[in-house]
């Protein structure tokens, strides 16, 4: 069995060659403005000895590079005073008092820096060995802010200008409108530096490092957006003895995991985590171990040893596989010979899903953001693995309403892709028809009836999406994503990216919805590729062979063109050549006797 966990590709069913998709950049209308109050919790602390820390109650321990910008609303400052547009009081500290604080101007007056590089660097190096004696170390801050666009790095160095990245924000989702949180208030970060420290190191600075993390983009002032972030109370402390942590977790099937399982779909589910020792001591029979409805299927990994600063990939020896349909409950937990001296961090949070009859959903059901693309088109889904023949007639979504919901009156609709296996490539299956958004059709599980019934094939994975062609709407998300298995389309560029939050977007297998039968005898589908640039494709489905007329008019109904069609039985591919045409918005209109049907078309 793979260790899925050191993938760096996920491989999503047998032989495809998986084509890699940019991560989507953040927009300014999905910054989120409310700020997140500060949590009264337990943090995880380590049973080590502090040798060296600092609550920045004097600021010249501290070298502060603002890239040549003036004023307190660019770059670091150390007061007791939040100075940026986030945050009202800052960080909730242990010390309290002085804090450290990264601003980048506030984005709704779109004064952001660009093409900046903020550090904080101590003033003199920290004698890490002669201090404690030990390169078992472990550097931990405490924090707050949230991660947007930007890159947040802490770096160590030897001599005082060549660092080295030891940490980072790339751990912790993007707080948008599509989801996401803000840090805990106060966060503890902690970076063990044993695996980087030799046992007779030189004496190290600490840096910690704020920009973007899009430097292509440079030229995108959202990608110098920043929430703010907050630091204080940092310390090195010497490592326990014994202390095993969860750093990655999985579950699921070939890479991807559901919420809800068509019993049809069923395929095996895989349990997997990567365990690090971090503290002094090798760990001996270290292993997994999973129940699922108390004790209706329990399991374990192969045990192993993992010695001082070593990570272990353990994967259950037996996957799960449900066998009727119900709601099931994993609890997971880490064993071994060793009492663990920092249980806190080897804790795995319990898993739930559902085996049912017709619903096969990536998101978790719970919505708590929404993805939109401003004023242009787009669409938005997840990828999903067929293991059986079936027949599918619907996909279900969410589109929020309210204040921050999708607009009444914009016009949607989904579609499938299935994924080719030599590229990675999305192909055209099948669609909807367009349907206009209604104050009923939001906040509730919408099912949407594709054209035709889709015969999915086994072993073959699919994409499911909602689109629109222009804006207004705005997806539910419910869950975070792995990179590159939720996408977004782009129709202002025609470009995927993937998406960490998951949209609400499912496969229905439902066998008694009605596919929306017409009395006439054809039904058409939309304009694909829509923006189009040089050549178009119609779908069109015919009860019976037929000619046809095709006119195109521009927005002020002025007709550019009229074609006659000849189509057969079935699907139909009828060829839109633009090349003719001005870039604008046109539609495309079939007509039989009394009947027809039309269809926007946008030409780039």
């Amino acid at each position: 069995m793979k260790n899925l966990l050191l993938i760096s590709c996920l491989v999503l069913t047998a032989g495809i060659t998986w084509s890699q998709k940019a991560p989507r950049i953040a927009s300014l209308d999905e910054l989120i403005g409310t700020e997140k109050p500060a949590l009264n919790i337990e943090q995880l602390k380590d049973e080590g000895i502090t040798i060296w820390s600092d609550d920045f109650s004097e600021d010249t321990t501290w070298i502060l590079d603002n890239n040549g910008q003036a004023g307190i609303e660019y770059g670091w400052n150390i007061n007791a005073v939040s100075d940026g547009w986030y945050s009202n009081n800052g960080i909730s500290s242990t010390s309290g008092g002085n804090y450290a604080e990264l601003v980048n101007g506030v984005p709704a007056n779109e004064s952001q820096a660009l093409d900046v590089v903020y550090t904080m660097t101590t003033a003199n190096p920290i004698d890490v060995i002669g201090l404690g004696g030990t390169n078992q170390v472990t550097l931990e801050f405490e924090q707050y802010g949230a991660r947007f666009n930007d890159l947040q790095q802490i770096l160590i160095s030897t001599d005082g200008i060549v660092f080295t990245p030891v940490g980072d924000n790339l751990d912790v989702p993007v707080l948008s409108a599509s989801g996401g949180a803000a840090y805990d208030n106060p966060d503890l970060k902690q970076i063990n530096l044993a695996t980087i420290l030799e046992t007779d190191n030189a004496p190290i600075w600490i840096q910690f490092s704020w920009t973007t993390n899009f430097p292509s983009f440079a030229e995108n002032p959202n990608v110098w957006i920043t929430y703010g972030w907050y630091i204080d109370d940092v310390r090195l402390v010497t490592n326990p003895d014994n202390d095993l942590e969860i750093t990655e977790t999985y579950w699921g099937t070939e890479g991807l995991n559901y919420y809800q399982i068509p019993l049809t779909q069923v395929a095996p589910i895989d349990f997997e985590v990567a365990v690090f020792n971090g503290g002094a001591n090798t760990q001996t029979n270290v292993a997994l171990n999973a129940d699922v409805n108390g004790g209706a299927f329990v399991g374990s990994s192969d045990p192993a040893e993992i010695i001082s600063l070593d990570t272990a990939i353990l994967t259950l020896s037996t996957p799960f596989t449900p066998d009727a349909n119900g709601n099931y409950t994993i609890v997971q937990t880490i064993s071994s010979d060793s009492t663990d001296d920092v249980p806190g961090n080897n804790e795995i949070d319990d898993i739930s899903f559902a085996v049912g009859d017709f619903i096969y959903a990536r998101d978790n059901g719970s919505p708590g953001g929404s993805t939109t693309n401003g004023v242009d088109g787009f669409e938005s889904g997840n990828l999903f693995d067929v293991w059986a023949d079936q027949t599918l007639k619907a996909i279900d979504i969410r589109i929020p309403g309210g204040t921050n919901g999708a607009e009444l009156g914009t016009e949607f609709y989904v579609k499938l892709y299935s994924v080719d296996v030599a590229t990675g490539d999305f192909i055209y299956e099948m669609e909807s028809d367009v349907l206009t958004l209604t104050q009923q059709m939001q906040n509730t599980s919408l099912t949407v009836p594709l054209l035709s019934p889709v015969n999915v094939i086994a072993n073959t994975t699919y994409l499911a999406v909602i689109g629109s062609f222009g804006e207004g709407l705005r997806v539910s998300t419910a869950g975070t994503s792995e990179p590159q298995t939720s996408f977004f389309l782009d129709l202002a560029d025609n470009t995927w990216y993937y998406q960490t939050g998951t949209p609400y977007v499912r496969l229905n297998f439902d066998p008694t919805i009605g596919i929306e039968e017409n009395n006439t005898a054809f039904t058409v589908g939309n304009v694909f590729p829509n923006p189009v640039s040089g050549e178009g494709t119609l779908h069109v489905f015919m009860n019976n062979a037929q000619n046809m007329s095709m006119e195109i008019t521009d927005l002020s109904g002025k007709l550019v063109s009229v074609q006659s069609k000849s189509l057969n039985q079935g699907e139909n591919k009828i060829a839109l050549d633009t090349a003719q045409l001005s870039s604008g918005i046109y539609t495309v209109t079939l007509l039989s006797g009394t009947t027809s049907f039309s269809r926007k078309m946008i030409v780039q």
